[in-house]
């Protein structure tokens, strides 16, 4: 099995991920909008249904990780900490279910109720989903060399933040206070983004795995290409962002905002699928 396989085998939690954390990072831009004034009440009623709307439908690429659907209901074991090998363990990836499932109930609640402690509890039911999804990956860092928890966890988060950032951007600003508001956010994800990339490929780099003279050699030599890649398009992605934010008078069409967009999710997706592509244990070095 190749690391590629990995990858392909993988695909639906690299939708999973990607979606569910642009959903995240979509309320978190909202939050200082609300808070400002620049949205009321009764555009957060409708904000709480699209977060539902968005967050479940990041949840259906990860069924077809489950190969039995009915597997959905283990999350129900070890939530929280459990006892096993005599010390206790936090269920990394039972919570990030847990935290994630209640954001979007959560959200949905925001559509009866609009309620500013509620959606203080969406962001943080978004935050710890996050990072439990970071500590899923990261607890696995001494059989999976190539991760790194804290690595993960900004990589995650820039990811949101960049993310949530643009999407806002295309569908729910309204005005040039928001516009320039998200466009800072995407500022900010891009660049700890670029950060979580270098240190990412700086960490591959200093891993020893056994049978490997060089860890970048889990990808064939392909590494270069991802990373080229994922740089070309978020690149893209914040050029095209900045030619409509600062020229937006002369194109009132919003194509160069959605173009962005497009670019911005495949970037993303391109380190996504380099993220995956590293996976690999000494039993599976096994098996190349």
């Amino acid at each position: 099995m190749t690391s590629f396989n990995h990858i392909f085998s993988e695909m639906p939690l690299v939708f999973f991920t990607i979606f569910a954390q642009a959903v995240v990072g979509l309320s978190l831009v909202y939050a200082p909008a609300f808070i400002n004034g620049y949205k009321n009440n009764a555009n957060l009623k409708s904000f709480g249904l699209c977060l539902t709307l968005a967050m479940f439908v990041a949840f259906i690429p990860s069924f077809f990780h489950l190969n039995d659907i009915t597997h959905i209901f283990n999350v129900l074991n070890r939530m929280g900490v459990f006892y096993a090998n005599n010390e206790w363990h936090i269920g990394w990836m039972n919570n990030e279910i847990l935290f994630l499932g209640l954001f979007c109930i959560l959200s949905f609640l925001l559509y009866f109720k609009t309620n500013t402690f509620l959606f203080f509890f969406v962001l943080l039911s978004g935050i710890l989903g996050l990072f439990f999804m970071s500590g899923a990956y990261g607890a696995m860092q001494e059989s999976v060399p190539t991760w790194d928890f804290k690595i993960t966890l900004l990589y995650f988060f820039a990811s949101a933040i960049f993310l949530g950032a643009i999407v806002y951007y295309c569908f729910f600003e309204n005005g040039e206070h928001e516009r320039k508001m998200s466009f800072f956010a995407g500022l900010i994800g891009i660049g700890l983004l670029s950060t979580a990339i270098v240190l990412q490929t700086l960490h591959v780099g200093q891993t020893w795995i056994m049978g490997l003279v060089n860890p970048f050699e889990l990808l064939s030599g392909a590494y270069i290409w991802f990373i080229s890649l994922s740089f070309f398009f978020l690149g893209l992605s914040i050029v095209t962002w900045y030619l409509h934010n600062y020229l937006q008078e002369k194109f009132k069409s919003k194509f160069f905002a959605y173009f962005a967009l497009f670019s911005a999710f495949l970037g993303v997706f391109i380190t996504r699928m380099l993220f995956y592509g590293l996976i690999n244990t000494q039993i599976m070095l096994g098996q190349f």
